[in-house]
């Protein structure tokens, strides 16, 4: 399999030394980040190019191994590489919030996640997989929760629960470097001053998670799916992630008080929010799962 583009001059991935993009095909990001003592990887990306991820990884470090997954939460295009790159690091620790742990723990969460990523193998690689998608190791094996820190010797994670995407979505704020990694809740930044909502579980939760976040006062943003946010928005990152809630839950407000029905809701909101760059970051059937769950939990807030 091919080594996806690997290019740091891309701005999104200017990053200061010891943080580097290893991102091996579309669907999801990874970032090795190396201290003194440790290394981490920040998300795995999806099962298809697990493999590759883990040949872009030892590209950079050399004969030091990967120490760290830390799993901003369970979903399959954040932790489907994980049981590829344990093949090649077997003493790897996989670090994630306690909720998270008990989710993956679930066969139901274990079928979903294969199932997903085996549709993911087909729209990226055109093809299904020679062989089943790997599973053995899909776990979390060291719970972190709000405040505690991940050392890495010269720099360290510190960790900051936002729940709304999932009940397990972690932020990280890597210090000394000021470099904020927030979860999927805040939203993902797609350029031009627009944030597609991360909203999923909880509208309420969300808004807190995002307000959590700006008071961190990072003085670099790397959103989801993205990379470095530039900086005329970075100023008005948060804000922007608020206006992607609200945008989100006035169109379903809006469909209630015309009387629709759920699956014209889904309908509709498919063809309002279905479109690039989400087409290309995130196959259909995990956008109709995620927007079945998110309109569900709106409906129930707004009657409320």
């Amino acid at each position: 399999m091919a080594i996806f583009d690997l290019d740091q001059n891309n701005k999104r991935f200017l990053f200061e030394a010891g943080i580097k993009r290893v991102t091996a095909g579309a669907g999801g990001e990874s970032f090795l980040i190396t201290g003194s003592e440790k290394t981490a990887l920040l998300d795995c990306g999806m099962a298809y190019c697990g493999e590759a991820l883990a040949e872009n990884i030892k590209m950079q470090l050399g004969e030091r191994p990967l120490d760290l997954v830390i799993l901003t939460h369970t979903h399959y295009d954040h932790i489907g590489g994980l049981p590829y790159l344990r093949r090649v690091w077997p003493d790897l620790i996989s670090i994630g919030a306690d909720y998270g742990k008990s989710v993956l723990e679930k066969d139901t969460v274990q079928k979903q996640v294969k199932m997903l990523s085996e549709s993911a193998w087909i729209t990226y690689c055109g093809e299904a997989a020679a062989h089943a998608v790997l599973m053995d190791g899909m776990r979390i094996d060291r719970i972190v929760r709000e405040k505690d820190i991940i050392s890495l010797g010269d720099r360290a994670f510190h960790v900051f629960e936002t729940p709304g995407h999932t009940n397990c979505s972690l932020t990280l704020l890597l210090e000394p470097d000021q470099v904020l990694f927030p979860s999927e809740t805040t939203g993902v930044y797609a350029g031009k001053g627009l944030i597609i909502t991360g909203m999923l579980k909880s509208c309420r939760e969300t808004i807190e998670s995002i307000e959590k976040c700006k008071n961190l006062n990072a003085e670099t943003i790397v959103s989801p799916h993205y990379g470095i946010v530039p900086l005329q928005d970075q100023k008005e990152y948060w804000d922007l992630a608020l206006e992607s809630v609200n945008r989100n839950l006035e169109f379903v407000r809006n469909m209630l008080n015309e009387g629709a029905l759920f699956d014209e809701m889904m309908e509709e909101y498919t063809k309002e929010f279905f479109t690039d760059p989400v087409s290309y970051e995130q196959p259909k059937e995990a956008f109709l799962l995620n927007a079945h769950h998110m309109i569900r939990n709106l409906i129930k807030e707004i009657k409320e």
